[in-house]
């Protein structure tokens, strides 16, 4: 109040000074002025009241300037409080739509976000949501327009060029896919993670020679050891299906082989060397391929080609010969033992199949493999009461109908059976081996 009171007074005494002046100087100046408005008009008046007229113009003209100026700034901040205000509450409501999809209540995250989303400029982090909202709810399609319609307005954005690659994924179209994570990587191409999302959506598409590329540029910039084993491991299977992918056999075969050579257990290699070779008509050159792989890893899948072609020739003396020699490379192998005893019996040696049976080690000679392989013995030569206590004794009494349990869904087998399947987690899968034989 003070304060006020004493604006008060000095603005009284200034105008009480200014009609004084005023006064004073009308009273030395008593003679008139000629003021011209106009070329063709003029204004005679006191010099005192000419020279306060143009004061009182330009404390007018300075007045309403700063008026002017006053009123923009109380402009500027009545907008800058509203688009404050707006922001929060535009925050707020992000944040409660955020919590409503972490909960699990997609259709009230929708209706908030689109709610508060009338009449505003797109925002990501709102369409972000938003879309995943459809996604979480199996609607791809509705995800995929979402984004694309805010793709117009925002230009080219990673967050959301990777939910429409989601969405375009759970379409089934592979190549949308890639173009949006193609153009992702154009706004960030050091991005490790739109790398390897981009290098699994060529793979998935078959665009192996593109995949290998990316995978070159992921290795460059993978430093640590765990990580660069599981890359190398990717690089090699990319470059396993660029060359089965390869429409000239012979070549497809040499570039397994090298894969092979590289990698001697990676199994897959030395496996689909052969079939090419085989297939170009070279069985020389797949017999040669599958033993190199088996002698690095004696797999049955090798093993099983190799008896395959040398009963096809005519010369199953040599698969007896080869397995031999595998054995004493490789003593512990338990499946080697299993075919190369399969085998003996097979070829009516049943003599040297039983010296087979009864030198296989105390861990492996309870294996029910081991009873049906005694049991195929005996019944060959036609002991069928001690065959059958065999067969008995490798399918138990069940006789192999229940256990193991699989599920149809993930494949898995398990010993007992439950509600729901260990490895997958769905419900509902596990079949025992009777039923699986009624649905075949």
């Amino acid at each position: 109040m003070r304060e006020d009171h004493r604006t008060r007074w000095l603005l009284g005494i200034a105008a009480a000074v200014l009609l004084i002046g005023a006064g004073y100087l009308l009273f030395l100046n008593p003679e008139p002025v000629a003021v011209r408005l106009t070329p063709g008009r003029t204004y005679e008046a006191p010099l005192a009241g000419a020279l306060l007229s143009a004061f009182v113009a330009g404390a007018l003209v300075v007045t309403i300037a700063a008026s002017m100026r006053a009123g923009a700034r109380g402009w500027r901040r009545w907008r800058g409080e509203r688009r404050t205000r707006r922001e929060a509450a535009r925050a707020a409501s992000t944040a409660r739509a955020q919590h409503l999809v972490w909960a699990g209540d997609y259709g009230q995250a929708r209706s908030e976000l689109l709610r508060a989303e009338r009449g505003a400029t797109p925002d990501v982090s709102r369409t972000v949501l938003l879309a995943e909202t459809h996604l979480h709810e199996g609607d791809p399609a509705g995800a995929r327009k979402i984004v694309e319609e805010s793709l117009v307005h925002v230009g080219l954005e990673p967050r959301l060029l990777d939910l429409l690659a989601d969405a375009a994924e759970q379409l089934g179209d592979a190549r949308g896919a890639a173009d949006a994570l193609e153009r992702a990587r154009r706004v960030l191409p050091q991005s490790p993670r739109l790398a390897r999302r981009l290098r699994d959506v060529y793979a998935k598409g078959g665009r192996f020679a593109e995949a290998l590329a990316l995978q070159a540029e992921i290795l460059l910039g993978v430093h640590d050891r765990p990580t660069l084993a599981a890359e190398e491991q990717v690089m090699r299977g990319l470059r396993y299906e660029a060359a089965l992918a390869e429409p000239d056999a012979r070549q497809a075969a040499r570039l397994l082989a090298a894969l092979g050579r590289e990698d001697p257990t990676f199994v897959p290699a030395w496996v689909s060397s052969g079939d090419k070779f085989a297939q170009a008509g070279r069985r020389l050159a797949a017999r040669r391929v599958w033993e190199r792989g088996a002698r690095h890893v004696p797999a049955t899948v090798l093993l099983e080609r190799l008896e395959r072609l040398a009963a096809s020739e005519g010369k199953p003396e040599r698969m007896t010969r080869f397995h031999r020699k595998l054995m004493r490379r490789h003593p512990q192998a338990a499946a080697l033992r299993f075919l190369a005893a399969r085998h003996l019996l097979a070829q009516g040696a049943l003599g040297a199949a039983e010296e087979a049976l009864s030198s296989f080690p105390t861990e492996i000679a309870g294996h029910p493999l081991s009873h049906a392989l005694w049991a195929e013995l005996h019944r060959r030569r036609g002991n069928h009461a001690v065959a059958a206590d065999s067969f008995a004794r490798a399918f138990g009494t069940e006789l192999g109908l229940v256990a193991p349990f699989r599920c149809a869904a993930c494949r898995h087998d398990t010993a007992t059976w439950a509600g729901r399947c260990p490895e997958c987690g769905r419900w509902e899968t596990l079949r025992a081996a009777a039923d699986r034989g009624a649905e075949a």
